[in-house]
């Protein structure tokens, strides 16, 4: 194999069909509010994207990781990047675009911008089978946040073009309804723990389904190929693709899991979020 590999996020090496990414629909607050996630298309330009790889690319250098020599590309997913996300070039993530969004979707809440838009999760190509994980999906707020408005969003920023199977993220579409649903009429007892709402959660017909293993093909074929309406919530796992530039806006009730990359180049990613309150998102009782 040629080490000296084209250089990573060039046109020809990883910009996927644009019109795909295009479509209005998933750019809405109507779509967050029956989805919960939706796409902010080109929330900061090509050039800022360009700078945070750089920033990641010379991070990873000083790690004996080179851009240019797939043989050094040994660790899927490296570890101990968390001090470049101090890096001014990050700041381009909360632009007005982004904001504006955030603003609307937290109505008249008021929250205080974050100093850092997250951390930077690189994921190099695996070796591993892509499919839709049994295993690993979650959330990062209270399983009894309010359903709306949200007491905050996450958000993905994408800082490398990121087609199908190469890393994105995957995210149970229309999972925060069902979770509001699932504990308004199952309510944990006083005192319970994450990992107990958990387990509750996954007694839910669907959600079961989705942490039991099986055969590859038929799990792709029911959860991403398919969308199922359970108590009228339409239920589908999508791929959180898009273009550098774009950022995810997820719903903190919003089931998601990590996926192997089964792409040519690494996923760049930046995971970060906004709050109202300064501990996080509450507990709604």
């Amino acid at each position: 194999m040629d080490k000296k590999a084209a250089a990573p996020n060039s046109p020809q090496t990883s910009r996927f069909d644009e019109a795909q990414r295009a479509v209005d629909s998933d750019q809405t607050i109507e779509h967050f509010r029956d989805r919960g996630w939706m796409r902010v298309h080109q929330a900061f330009d090509a050039a800022a994207a360009a700078a945070m790889r750089e920033v990641i690319w010379n991070g990873l250098a000083r790690r004996g990781i080179d851009r240019h020599d797939r043989s050094t590309w040994i660790v899927e997913r490296p570890q101990k990047l968390q001090k470049l996300k101090e890096n001014p070039a990050f700041q381009a993530v909360g632009s007005e675009r982004l904001l504006t969004v955030i603003g609307e979707l937290l109505g008249t809440q008021s929250y205080e911008r974050p100093r850092r838009w997250g951390a930077a999760f690189i994921a190099f190509p695996s070796k591993a089978e892509w499919g839709v994980p049994a295993r690993g999906w979650h959330i990062d707020a209270h399983y009894l946040s309010q359903l709306w408005p949200p007491k905050g969003v996450q958000t993905f920023a994408i800082f490398g073009d990121l087609g199908p199977r190469s890393g994105a993220t995957q995210i149970l579409s229309g999972a925060h309804r069902l979770i509001d649903s699932w504990f308004s009429e199952n309510p944990p007892p006083e005192g319970a723990h994450s990992a107990d709402m958990r387990k509750s959660l996954q007694r839910h017909p669907y959600i079961a389904d989705l942490h039991s293993e099986g055969d590859r093909d038929q799990r792709i074929k029911r959860f991403m190929e398919q969308v199922d309406v359970v108590d009228g919530v339409p239920l589908q796992v999508i791929e959180a693709t898009g273009v550098a530039g774009d950022v995810i806006v997820l719903h903190p009730l919003s089931l998601h899991v990590g996926a192997p990359n089964n792409g040519a180049a690494p996923r760049f990613m930046l995971s970060g979020g906004v709050t109202t309150d300064m501990a996080g998102w509450a507990d709604r009782r």
